[in-house]
């Protein structure tokens, strides 16, 4: 007769009341044994949290992997299956005491899974260690694991090249840190970041039956990436402050020799994705937490099995003032019952609610109108999900792999330029009370008259250029429909500008900062004299300089459209852009957007209002160092206009 299945007792959420594991020793294959009870976070009971990656679902019904918990068969991923042998102590020994989330929450019952989750970050802050299991250890892992006491300990000196054991060693850990993101699917998932950095004591990292402390992983990483990141030239050295402080420069690093010589005076500029996660586990340290811009930035990458944990694995992570549902603004409440469309409008309301709306928006990649929402793997797939509103992200799709629209970064002009102007920093807009619109003030440039998409890639978009340059020497001829009092303003901003700059952003090569040298003007005038030798000819490319104007076009292609507008304004849009769009500078974003006339409206305070569908970002040619917004909104030529995004 087999044993019964588990069934779980109800948890009293009043006193915060979690289940906890204990391992009981045994033999290695034994199989798991365990026995379960609750206890409350008020107590301070002693036990341990584990961080780990679910694994394939569909190993949970391979009939293998199976937990005794009190005696009831209790199906679990070879994942999970094979870290719980890995942690279970020899029998003898005193027993382990888990808290593990696919075990310990009721993952059928809604209403406690909500509970559950929203407790997360006092779980694993309460804990009084935190196991991370990166999965099974292999030759190169058992090897890596090995050396890292060592790396974390040495100091660099300018002779290390001549140890060929140590150069050994920083190459053999190098493959395996960098490699990190793509062969060990823990540093994938979202979870893992609160998980890490709740941790109160150094969190014991275990690949296999290997292990080393974070901190003994940070400071050997440490040490191999300056080795590594100093032959490839992505260091630089400190500057000396006023003070005599070092203070990060841009000089140039001068002797290599030097650079290997003092680790103090020398600032990495390249880094992997364990140094991100290593900033949020200081940060947690320092100063409580993060903002949540911050956060769905460096998470961009990362998975989640439930779209909404795309959010929800995050708020344990907001700064205590930011998460406090009293002062907030926009709280974001744990509710599983919501559809993701509604989470993640919840996240964009906070985000506007702290002042960084416009901004925040003007970097993301938006979904368009009525995109569809994720799936949620516990609905049936037959279950309907609400699309988005055209202001609210799809977190789960934030990366080149899993979307064909552009960031909207690539659009930005360079560092501390914005088409905001004076009202770069300006804490506007706000979620109407109907959870879908968006309110939000901003200043009207003009419509969209033409819209060409300038091809997916290098060829097709160069066999464009020279009918682009024609059409915005034709656009900037047209006269101003502006208000009259503005037209000599706008007449001079259509000029300013050449396109050879706006077909980039006024951005240098691989970088998303500096403007883009006086030295292209005679690159683009050059590949314009090249294209008029007719359709034969194609540019060879090269890493040398002279190649970086084209170089830095070919990074735009398939991602932008060159478009015109009816008083004569020209730059380069979102592709979904279309004539009849108009160009607006919502006050707050360093560019202006794309909106689209929505056919309905909506009633506020007793009135009509024309409402509209956010398309994307835009640069456009002569504005984008905030002149509308100084010299005509600020000077009363111009009054701002409200608008309402659905």
């Amino acid at each position: 007769m087999s044993p019964k299945a588990f069934g779980y007792e109800p948890l009293d959420s009043k006193t915060r009341e979690i289940r906890v594991l204990t391992l009981l020793p045994g033999a290695f294959e034994e199989p798991i044994q365990v026995s379960i009870s609750k206890q409350s976070l008020n107590a301070n009971h002693l036990y341990n949290a584990l961080s780990y990656v679910w694994g394939d679902p569909n190993s949970a019904r391979n009939p293998g992997n199976i937990i005794q918990i009190d005696g009831h068969d209790f199906p679990v991923t070879t994942n999970l299956l094979t870290a719980l042998r890995h942690l279970r102590l020899y029998a003898g020994a005193t027993p382990i005491t888990l808290w593990i989330d696919a075990v310990c929450i009721n993952q059928t019952d809604v209403d406690e899974r909500t509970q559950q989750v929203s407790m997360m970050r006092d779980i694993y802050a309460s804990a009084d260690r935190v196991f991370i299991w990166l999965g099974e250890g292999d030759d190169e892992s058992d090897a890596v694991f090995d050396t890292l006491p060592m790396l974390a300990t040495r100091k660099h000196r300018q002779d290390d090249e001549q140890d060929k054991a140590l150069v050994d060693a920083v190459r053999k850990c190098s493959g395996f840190l960098s490699g990190l993101m793509s062969q060990r699917p823990w540093f994938t998932r979202v979870w893992i970041i609160q998980e890490l950095a709740m941790a109160k004591n150094d969190p014991q990292v275990m690949c296999g039956r290997k292990s080393v402390t974070w901190s003994v992983l940070m400071k050997a990483s440490e040490f191999v990436s300056r080795k590594i990141f100093t032959e490839i030239g992505l260091v630089k050295r400190k500057q000396q402050g006023k003070d005599g402080q070092n203070t990060s420069g841009n000089d140039p690093m001068g002797d290599i020799d030097d650079l290997r010589e003092d680790e103090n005076d020398v600032e990495v500029t390249g880094g992997w994705k364990i140094d991100v996660l290593d900033n949020v586990y200081k940060a947690m340290k320092s100063q409580g937490g993060e903002r949540l811009t911050k956060l769905l930035m460096i998470s961009r990458s990362s998975e989640a099995t439930d779209p909404r944990d795309r959010i929800y694995a995050l708020l344990g992570l907001l700064k205590p003032e930011l998460s406090d549902p009293q002062g907030s603004g926009e709280p974001v409440v744990v509710d599983y019952r919501k559809p993701a469309a509604a989470v993640y409008a919840d996240a964009v309301a906070h985000i506007f609610a702290q002042g960084e709306g416009p901004y925040f928006l003007s970097g993301v990649v938006l979904p368009g109108i009525s995109a569809p929402a994720p799936h949620i793997p516990s609905l049936p797939s037959t279950t309907p999900q609400p699309p988005f509103p055209s202001w609210v992200p799809d977190f789960s799709r934030q990366v080149s792999e899993k979307t064909t629209q552009p960031g909207g970064t690539l659009f930005h002009p360079p560092a501390g330029i914005s088409a905001s102007g004076p009202g770069a920093g300006a804490d506007n807009g706000r979620r109407l009370e109907d959870k879908k619109t968006l309110r939000v003030e901003g200043l009207f440039v003009d419509t969209i008259e033409d819209v060409i998409f300038l091809g997916e890639s290098l060829k097709s978009y160069l066999s464009q250029l020279t009918h682009i340059e024609s059409l915005a020497k034709t656009a900037r001829q047209r006269h101003c429909q502006l208000e009259p009092s503005i037209r000599p303003y706008v007449e001079r901003y259509k000029d300013e500008e050449p396109l050879w700059k706006a077909l980039i952003s006024n951005k240098r090569l691989l970088s998303g900062y500096d403007p883009a040298p006086e030295s292209y003007e005679a690159m683009y005038r050059d590949l314009l004299n090249n294209l008029a030798k007719g359709d034969d000819w194609e540019p060879t490319i090269t890493y040398d300089e002279q190649d970086d104007y084209i170089r830095q076009i070919q990074s735009h292609a398939g991602h932008q459209s060159f478009f015109t507008t009816k008083s004569g304004f020209v730059g380069t849009c979102v592709p979904n852009s279309r004539k009849g769009d108009i160009i607006a500078i919502l006050f707050g974003s360093p560019v202006p957007f794309v909106l689209r006339p929505a056919p309905g409206t909506i009633r506020v305070a007793g009135e009509e209002k024309p409402t509209h569908y956010l398309i994307g970002v835009s640069y456009v040619s002569g504005i984008m160092a905030g002149e509308m917004v100084d010299e005509l909104y600020c000077e009363d030529l111009m009054d701002s206009t409200t608008y309402f995004i659905q």
